[in-house]
């Protein structure tokens, strides 16, 4: 029987290094405790902002406050990750998150304070000497006008963060602590306990049964919840729409756009464009269900199946990791000397444990390197996978480096475009060196085409679900998991009207984590489509756009995202920026045909 290790199992070089982070958990208290004692600081500056030099005194003090607490709570949660059984990163989360929402608490007076200023006076200490870290910060206050209550008022909402992030909270400990699985039978009969994070390689096997019981265990389990479950999102979903609302937006949509300063217009026309190429996604479903032996049977159970034998990239991690290296030699000698760097000091923690947070993602913080978590499996997925995630790390690194901290934070509009950049160059590098055989491109295509599947049509079909489960709230309709499940599956039907349903799927959005960040998995798609104009640019014409695109990754949040990524050579705003990707995806479909007649 297959056993998943306990991580004091693991080698050290295979665990991360968070010391680096703060050395020990006695050097956590030592920060923690200062950070209690700025929040007095901060709050002392109240009713004083109409004064240039007490605005930068306590502009200082907010950012030093920000900083402090920013490594707090990413230094316990990512403890939390390491293991979520631990009853004492919890309590340093949770303590963590009192002490975050303590000092937005704190804070929460200055933007309706310099909203009652005259209108002018935000420009001027946006342009005055000593203020040039805060410009970006000022202007985007400017934009908040609209937006901000009074200062009691927004204290009363600041006072309220630690009840809004408690759905995802909640719904994280019951995912990822307390909700068992099945045990099932693998390729070769051996007993395999069901987890999150090995549930897709059961999906990607070739035998049916094991898809079949993988798929079965994962949501019968799931629909056990079937009450607990809906009962969080919905907290959630109301979570939304009651911030949306005090913050006197029309919608919980746009309000979640209004940060990134994102037209509805480019949410809305991404789900258009998408429904006009199902047609492609399902040509594309239904040629795979023919490699695989199910021409007249594919079903949702087999959407995970490599359709293309006899070619796949099954490395150790070690040998996975310099493979990727080797694949983004077009980002330069300068952008592989970190990724180097980051495996031989532990930036990274790559495999599976008992009681480790499923998935895979970048973090870290200003002051410290960035880190990355995986559930690494040997296969061509995973190599992908820390593709993506040290594109995260790297996109981090040159902000970090490059822009002082009050700048440095970007979007999550652009944080997909790096990653999946990393991914679509490996990819094409891939296909460069198997050039001359016909099964490996059909497979590494097949891989980019199944990209586009999961992170462009997959996340939309997401982001449609969640803007029509917020509607229905907005609506006063009630979330239950009847309601919901009837709007997950047909969705479902719509966008895989070439695959055969299964009913237990309707209960997936159950198992989706993003749900609980909302309208974030829309910037999947988009940033996919931008990706895939700067990886082929990149290829095409070299020196240019790769300065171009580090001239990107280097800016930060220093300017809104849909501009940033004008800099790096493409512009989101337009339509016909997604319409160009669907339209590669097209094309691919048919060479994917081509190639595996």
């Amino acid at each position: 029987m297959s056993k998943t290790p306990e991580r004091s199992e693991l080698a050290l070089r295979d665990t991360w290094k968070l010391e680096d982070m703060y050395a020990s958990n006695e050097a956590w208290e030592a920060e923690y405790a200062k950070a209690n004692e700025e929040i007095a600081v901060l709050a002392s500056f109240e009713g004083k902002l109409g004064d240039l030099a007490s605005l930068k005194q306590a502009l200082d003090a907010y950012f030093s406050l920000s900083r402090k607490v920013e490594g707090l709570f990413t230094y316990a949660r990512m403890r939390r990750d390491e293991d979520n059984r631990k009853g004492e990163y919890q309590a340093l989360c949770d303590r963590a998150q009192t002490l975050m929402v303590a000092a937005e608490t704190a804070g929460s007076y200055a933007t309706p304070e310099l909203l009652s200023q005259p209108e002018e006076y935000l420009s001027q200490a946006a342009e005055a000497e000593g203020f040039e870290n805060y410009k970006v910060f000022l202007k985007n206050i400017q934009r908040r006008r609209p937006h901000t209550l009074s200062a009691t008022e927004e204290k009363i909402i600041a006072m309220t963060g630690e009840m809004g992030a408690a759905p995802d909270t909640i719904y994280s400990m019951l995912t990822d602590a307390d909700m068992k699985f099945p045990t099932i039978k693998d390729e070769d009969g051996n007993s395999v306990e069901l987890t999150q994070s090995n549930y897709i390689a059961f999906m990607m096997s070739r035998k049916r049964e094991v898809r079949r019981a993988a798929f079965d265990a994962m949501y019968t389990t799931y629909r056990k919840y079937s009450a607990t479950i809906p009962a969080i999102y919905a907290s959630s979903v109301k979570g939304d729409v009651f911030y949306a609302k005090t913050a006197k937006h029309d919608s919980a949509l746009k309000a979640a756009l209004f940060p990134d300063n994102v037209p509805e217009e480019v949410y809305s026309n991404l789900i258009s464009s998408i429904h006009k190429h199902l047609p492609a996604l399902n040509r594309f479903l239904r040629r795979n269900g023919k490699l695989i032996g199910l021409e007249n049977e594919m079903s949702m159970i087999d959407m995970y199946v490599p359709a293309v034998e006899g070619f796949d990239i099954k490395l150790p991690f070690d040998e996975a990791y310099e493979l990727v290296t080797d694949c983004l030699k077009p980002l330069g000698e300068d952008y592989q000397a970190v990724l180097k760097k980051a495996r031989e000091e532990r930036w990274i923690d790559p495999y599976e444990n008992v009681g480790k947070s499923s998935g895979a993602y970048s973090w870290g913080t200003y002051d410290s390197h960035p880190y990355v978590l995986l559930n690494y499996k040997e296969n061509l997925d995973s190599l992908l996978t820390i593709a993506h995630e040290m594109g995260h790390a790297m996109h981090s690194y040159y902000s970090d480096t490059t822009q002082p901290y009050e700048n440095a934070g970007y979007s999550l509009f652009v944080a997909e475009v790096a990653s999946t950049c990393n991914e679509i160059l490996v990819l094409f590098e891939l296909m460069e060196r198997y050039k001359d055989d016909k099964k490996a491109q059909a497979f590494l295509i097949y891989q980019l085409l199944d990209g586009f599947r999961g992170t462009v049509f997959r996340q939309t079909m997401f982001a449609e679900f969640e803007r029509e489960s917020h509607a229905m709230a907005e609506r006063g309709e009630a979330l239950t998991a009847e309601s919901l499940n009837k709007v997950y599956a047909g969705l479902n039907a719509k966008y895989y009207c070439g695959v055969g349903q299964e009913e237990l799927l309707e209960s997936e959005w159950m198992r989706i984590p993003h749900f609980y960040r909302a309208f974030y998995v829309y910037k999947y798609a988009t940033g996919f489509s931008a990706a895939m104009a700067l990886a082929t640019g990149i290829r095409k014409e070299g020196a240019p756009a790769i300065e171009r695109y580090k001239k990107f990754l280097s800016l930060g949040g220093s300017m809104h995202p849909i501009d940033l990524l004008k800099v790096a050579g493409v512009d989101m705003g337009d339509p016909a920026s997604v319409e160009a990707a669907l339209s590669e995806f097209d094309r691919l479909v048919d060479q994917y045909i081509a190639l595996t007649e």
